[in-house]
């Protein structure tokens, strides 16, 4: 191939449309326009030649700038007028700048054909026409009309581009006007840092409609910059991207998780083929939170917005400030009995064995199975919301008849204390309303034991009553986690989530030991609870101590008993009474059983140490958990508590001993020798027998640990064909539904007042099918 000057373009002479420029000599020839002109004599076509995607152009004026400067010598045509022979130095600017002329003219562009060599190098990129081409079929919408408008880029000797081939001769009507302009998708591109900023809006669970107005679409002005088509089509492309390979990333991102806290446990259950069915996973900090106010723990599946719509399970606690905090969390496949023993059960086994006193959850069957399975000895209670609630909708009529009913049985809940007067108060409660055959109000009286307040008060429950916290926690988490969040993304923000408790809980911490508070009170046991208690304990423990003015104390004769009284008549007229006993010096405990159900002392038994001028809390009365010395804090930010500090000396101590008598000048005999090894060897090395596969298998994150997850479950498809709402349909729908239960079937629970999983259409009743 060689060149000839033809008008100081440089054209190929062989016909070959995709020949290079010259790389031996150049010779700058013309500058007339914005057109430069080259002659270039060139090296043969069979030599493939390689480098970068663009010349790099130092302080050199690009065609744009060109153009602009010298638009009032050219009034009356385009100012971004393509030309043969226009120098760029990229591709993307010379799309730049056909861009202009088309937004000039009225048209879309798009880049088209385009050829490279064996070794990659692109030496050829057409930009034409957005009708360029034919439609794919006949009888369709397009807006391809065969238009031959296209400027034909080639390469220069220094990795630039220039123009070859022009063409400007539509087939169709323009666009005329802005509104009608920006609608080519051209003229409604997003620069990469809008992408980016839009990408960080999407994963932090902010709608499209929002998107749109922070970027400015939906503004007034008809002088918008994108369309709401063009972010869309972006956010559902970073939707597609997010869902690719949804379980390596979330592995990966486990994995480095695993890495910054080794401390991290994670669980997974996958079947034969290594689907997800269920993940557990808890950081180092819920693990030390659960250490030191894993006592009472709340559990509640109600949060489905993930891609695969699976339940996720929070564990929650209360720590000293009266702060939710999270122990872990988990995604079941199924809410069933045998998924939430396998949850139950892995989450114990992390918190090394530990069982908290008491579990509170909602009416499910199944979770009240897996806890009586799993946790015999915890204390299984009812949320009190979720009773209220059940009660509302069974007893609607009852409610709507009787306006009373519904404060009556409120207070029958949270008001009483003792079992007798809980007893008579039911009693007269479903005589008056007419009750005492109701289905429903039998059911909840012989599960009492699990939602009535008399018959938790000797139980330690952090004056938690209900899973409200859990209720919050899931209220929030939708505020960090999109709807339909692949499983990478859903770690991800329930991770940031977690950063941001600990960022509330370092801010109470940090209120509580510098700010001063003002004794209210004047008494010397206020002062002693200031100084012991956290600054939220502290004004709960202000409200007893403020209440304890409206009783009067009697002591009984020769004893350490007391009794104390309201000084007024309650509003059925009996005066309530309180026996408040001493036990010594450090111990005092009232009937109303406060201090065992929330580990602070009542009024009634405040009024009494008020009344023995006490100038501080019985120390068997100071509950630890609630103290500001509940969770020490070392000097670079971690948690620990005393008992994890003497175990850690004991086991410096034990390693040093062992030093000793390895460098002793005495020497080590064959039994001292086996009793080391045998000592030393790790308990997972002993031989055991594989259990019979049941189905399920236990992942980790590492391959030389044990299998590890490769797929995610799949994705649910909402809608669908409506069910037949005939009436042999739903005899065998219900026939087929008790022949599957009847063998999960839970004799204890099986009467419970269930009320999970309500359904989501509306039903008809079998008279009127």
């Amino acid at each position: 191939m060689f060149w000839c000057p033809m008008a100081d373009v440089p054209t190929p002479i062989d016909g070959q449309e995709g020949g290079e420029a010259g790389a031996e000599e150049v010779e700058l020839a013309l500058e007339a326009g914005n057109v430069i002109t080259e002659r270039r004599i060139g090296w043969t076509r069979k030599s493939a030649r390689e480098g970068p995607s663009e010349r790099i152009a130092v302080n050199e004026e690009s065609a744009i700038t060109r153009a602009l400067s010298q638009a009032a010598r050219n009034r009356g045509s385009p100012i971004f007028q393509p030309l043969e022979g226009t120098l760029f130095s990229s591709s993307e600017e010379a799309r730049d700048f056909f861009n202009l002329y088309s937004w000039e003219i009225g048209f879309g562009i798009r880049y088209g054909r385009s050829n490279k060599n064996n070794k990659g190098y692109t030496t050829r990129q057409d930009i034409v026409c957005s009708c360029e081409g034919s439609p794919r079929t006949k009888n369709c919408a397009s807006i391809r009309t065969g238009c031959k408008v296209m400027i034909r880029l080639l390469r220069t000797s220094d990795h630039g581009w220039y123009i070859s081939r022009v063409s400007t001769s539509h087939n169709h009507k323009l666009s005329e006007g802005y509104a009608e302009k920006k609608q080519w998708n051209s003229h409604s591109m997003i620069d990469p840092s809008t992408k980016y900023f839009i990408k960080k809006l999407r994963d932090n669970n902010v709608s499209i409609g929002r998107v749109c107005s922070i970027i400015g679409v939906t503004d007034s002005s008809a002088m918008n910059p994108v369309r709401k088509e063009t972010i869309r089509s972006l956010c559902a492309k970073v939707a597609r991207e997010n869902m690719a390979d949804d379980i390596g990333k979330t592995v990966q991102l486990l994995r480095e998780m695993k890495i910054k806290d080794p401390l991290m446990e994670v669980r997974f259950k996958v079947d034969e083929k290594g689907t997800v069915k269920s993940m557990l996973w808890c950081t180092g900090k819920n693990r030390m939170d659960y250490k030191n106010f894993g006592d009472v723990v709340t559990f509640d599946t109600t949060y489905r917005t993930n891609l695969y719509s699976l339940p996720f399970g929070i564990f929650i606690g209360v720590n000293c400030h009266f702060q939710s905090i999270i122990f872990g969390g988990v995604l079941l496949s199924t809410e069933t009995a045998e998924d939430f023993q396998w949850a139950f059960q892995n989450f114990i086994e992390m918190m090394d064995g530990s069982v908290p006193i008491t579990v509170l959850t909602d009416q499910c069957a199944a979770m009240g199975k897996a806890i009586r399975t799993v946790l015999p000895g915890t204390r299984h209670r009812w949320c009190r919301w979720h009773v209220l609630k059940s009660a509302k909708k069974k007893l609607g009529k009852v409610i709507a008849r009787h306006k009373q009913f519904k404060s009556d049985f409120y207070n029958l809940i949270t008001n009483e204390t003792c079992v007798d007067s809980f007893e008579l108060s039911w009693k007269k409660l479903i005589i008056k309303y007419r009750l005492v055959k109701s289905k429903y109000m039998l059911r909840l009286y012989k599960h009492r034991e699990k939602w009535a307040k008399p018959y938790f008060m000797s139980v330690f429950c952090a004056g938690m009553t209900s899973t409200q916290r859990s209720e919050s926690a899931n209220h929030m988490l939708k505020r960090y986690i999109q709807k339909a969040a692949p499983m990478h993304l859903f770690v991800s923000k329930f991770n940031e989530f977690l950063c941001d408790r600990t960022e509330q809980e370092a801010r109470e911490q940090h209120v509580t030991k510098m700010v001063t508070r003002r004794m209210r009170v004047g008494a010397p046991i206020e002062e002693h609870a200031d100084l012991v208690y956290t600054r939220a304990m502290y004004e709960k423990f202000y409200d007893e101590l403020f209440e304890a003015g409206k009783f009067c104390v009697q002591r009984e004769d020769g004893n350490d008993r007391f009794i104390v009284s309201s000084a007024k008549l309650s509003s059925d007229g009996v005066q309530k009474k309180y026996v408040v006993t001493l036990h010594g010096e450090d111990f005092m405990s009232c009937q109303c059983g406060l201090y065992e159900h929330l580990g602070m002392l009542c009024r009634h038994a405040l009024k009494v140490l008020l009344h023995l001028d006490r100038q501080e809390i019985p120390k068997f009365n100071i509950m630890r958990r609630w103290t500001k010395e509940a969770v020490v804090y070392k000097a670079h930010g971690e948690q620990t508590d005393i008992a994890s500090d003497a175990d850690q000396m004991r086991k410096k101590a034990l390693m040093l001993q062992t030093l000793q008598i390895v460098h002793g000048p005495s020497p080590v005999d064959e039994q001292m020798f086996r009793n080391a090894m045998e000592a030393l060897r790790p308990a997972d090395r002993t031989q055991r027998e594989d259990p019979p596969f049941d189905g399920q298998y236990q992942c980790s994150l590492h391959d030389d640990a044990g299998p590890v997850p490769l797929s995610c479950p799949p994705r649910t498809m909402k809608g669908g064909r409506p069910p037949s709402t005939g009436l042999n349909a739903w005899i065998s729908r219900k026939d087929k539904r008790r022949t599957l239960d009847s063998s999960l079937r839970d004799p204890i629970s099986e009467d419970w007042p269930e009320e999970e999983m309500p359904p989501s259409k509306k039903t008809r009743c079998l008279k009127d099918i």
